[in-house]
């Protein structure tokens, strides 16, 4: 009889354990080093963007962005406020304010209204405002109102907002209270207070008495209001 030989079961498992142990010991030793180099890279990307920071902090002079004459600042809702030769506050407001190139003061705007404390406007599609000069430009459908109750339309005005005093070498149409009005050219002048006509000058005066029939006035020189009346 062949002799059978019976060996421990624990026996056979001891090697494959050894090796089980072997492998594990060996990827543990693989995780540290994945480990310790990945917060090395770590470390060193802190570095780095920490000193660029750094570096930019100590170089830059902390001054405000400049813009070039080549280059144009757009301002929303903008509003210059000041007063005039007598001392009556006024305001210019726009949808719209856009540097000039090439100028540090003057600026085109959209839609201006300039209005004073008396309670006169003027308003124009689009315009263009000198601080420094103290002038305002309005182009095309302009409109003009006072306080009291006059209106006239004309293609282009120019308003020295110092000195109360408007100018025009476009054509004028205006009603009011005591009439019409017509002209090629025309100046305000103290604050609304005197209105001036040049050349072609028509107007049509409502009197005051019951008589319905309005008169008019024909001529080709120049003709004067008073704004008070």
């Amino acid at each position: 009889m062949n002799a059978v030989t019976h060996r421990d079961p624990g026996s056979l498992w001891a090697p494959r354990r050894q090796l089980t142990l072997a492998q594990a010991r060996h990827r543990s030793a693989r995780v540290r080093v994945l480990r310790m180099v990945f917060v090395a890279c770590a470390a060193i990307s802190i570095g780095f963007f920490a000193g660029h920071v750094i570096k930019s902090a100590l170089t830059s002079d902390a001054k405000p962005v400049s813009v070039s004459q080549d280059e144009s600042v757009t301002m929303l809702n903008p509003r210059f406020t000041g007063r005039d030769s007598v001392g009556q506050s006024f305001q210019i407001t726009a949808d719209a304010a856009r540097r000039r190139r090439g100028t540090e003061r003057a600026v085109d705007l959209v839609s201006p209204v300039m209005s004073d404390e008396a309670g006169s406007q003027v308003r124009a599609p689009s315009g263009m405002y000198d601080s420094d000069a103290g002038v305002l430009e309005l182009y095309d459908d302009v409109m003009i109102t006072d306080a009291s109750g006059y209106s006239f339309t004309t293609s282009g005005a120019r308003v020295y907002v110092g000195e109360g005093r408007i100018e025009g070498l476009s054509p004028l149409q205006g009603k009011g209270p005591l009439g019409d009005i017509r002209c090629d050219s025309y100046e305000v002048l103290e604050d609304g207070d005197r209105f001036v006509c040049k050349g072609n000058v028509r107007t049509v005066i409502y009197p005051a008495t019951d008589n319905p029939a309005p008169e008019q006035i024909e001529g080709s020189g120049e003709g004067e209001t008073d704004g008070s009346q």
